[in-house]
């Protein structure tokens, strides 16, 4: 009888004991260039048909082809976005769950102390996407508002302490504190009355029915920029929008370093793997090269402004820093 060492029990353990030795001892980056391993989820924190929504959809399909997995944008609305932050915050750090949300998510860390997550702590930016300017605008129709531009708002404004309306898409929204930021640079006084939104909002201005100016979208001007019921004074970026390339900045008109924008973003749990990360944020700069997909996101109003996770954090600290000093010396309780 011909004996087997490969037969023989001591060899089977041995080869048991081996394979597992080197499973625990393989290194971490083998498992994330497997990455995914299984569908990955991009939860917007907003109701759908927004420009948030539009992107999510627009990086899944990306990621959906690219990644070999499928990759579905998934809506959880709620509490200015921050039910769907909390989601992603709360969940596994593996890369299967995202959160693309816009400038709320900064307002909420600089004004809301006590959430039940930490924008710092919890998340780790991926990518900022895109940034879009708010338009100044006043109605052209109300009797009682002459504005029919920047220095003349001033004039008025001045003139009348407290007497104008600000209107805005609600208490501590990004037009909002717009607004505050706009007071307190030219030391005015406006009367602030928040709506439910933008459209609300943009109706009674439309309309003459209120003497506010406000600060909208590009997304909320455009339809109405020929019908000669909106004066279009100023945009709050520190360049031109390319839609608006006739409209001057806040900053140009006498405010220097006047910069608010509306913008969007991806961010992943915190603690998900480096390699993640990188991967995730190579295939969105490579998506957002493309001139077509520029050109589809000029015509809502933005810029693409892709980044590394590095810079988009320090971007968001300044977001923080420059909204924590707006409240703090407006002396606004935002909930």
């Amino acid at each position: 009888m011909k004996f087997s060492l490969r037969n023989s029990q001591p060899y089977r353990l041995m080869l048991f004991f081996t394979c597992l030795v080197l499973t625990v001892l393989m290194p971490s980056s083998y498992a994330q260039n497997a990455y995914p391993t299984k569908p990955i989820k991009i939860i917007v924190p907003f109701t759908p048909g927004g420009v948030t929504d539009l992107l999510a959809r627009d990086i899944g399909q990306r990621l959906s082809t690219r990644l070999g997995q499928t990759v579905l944008a998934e809506n959880k609305a709620g509490a200015n976005g921050n039910i769907g932050a909390e989601i992603v915050a709360k969940s596994k750090a593996d890369g299967h769950t995202l959160l693309l949300t816009a400038a709320n998510i900064a307002i909420s860390a600089a004004s809301q102390k006590k959430l039940s997550y930490k924008l710092f702590d919890d998340l780790s930016p991926i990518s900022l996407l895109a940034k879009g300017p708010y338009i100044l605008v006043t109605p052209s129709r109300h009797v009682n508002h002459p504005s029919s531009s920047f220095q003349d708002l001033l004039q008025v404004a001045k003139s009348n302490p407290g007497k104008l309306s600000m209107a805005s898409s609600g208490t501590g929204s990004a037009g909002h504190l717009s607004g505050e930021l706009l007071q307190i640079a030219a030391n005015l006084k406006f009367t602030h009355i928040p709506y439910k939104g933008q459209t609300e909002a943009m109706g009674d201005i439309l309309g003459g029915q209120s003497s506010a100016l406000f600060f909208a979208t590009v997304a909320v001007v455009t339809p109405h920029l020929t019908d000669g019921r909106i004066n279009i004074l100023a945009v709050t970026t520190k360049t031109r929008s390319p839609l608006l390339a006739q409209t001057p900045t806040i900053s140009e008109l006498g405010f220097p370093g006047f910069d608010v924008s509306t913008w969007h973003g991806l961010f992943a749990p915190k603690n998900t793997p480096k390699d993640i990360v990188e991967k995730l944020n190579n295939e969105i700069v490579l998506f957002f090269n493309s001139l077509d997909i520029q050109k589809k996101y000029t015509a809502q109003g933005l810029q693409i402004s892709t980044s590394r996770p590095e810079e988009f954090n320090e971007f968001l600290r300044t977001e923080v820093s420059q909204y924590e000093k707006v409240i703090k010396t407006a002396n606004l309780t935002i909930e």
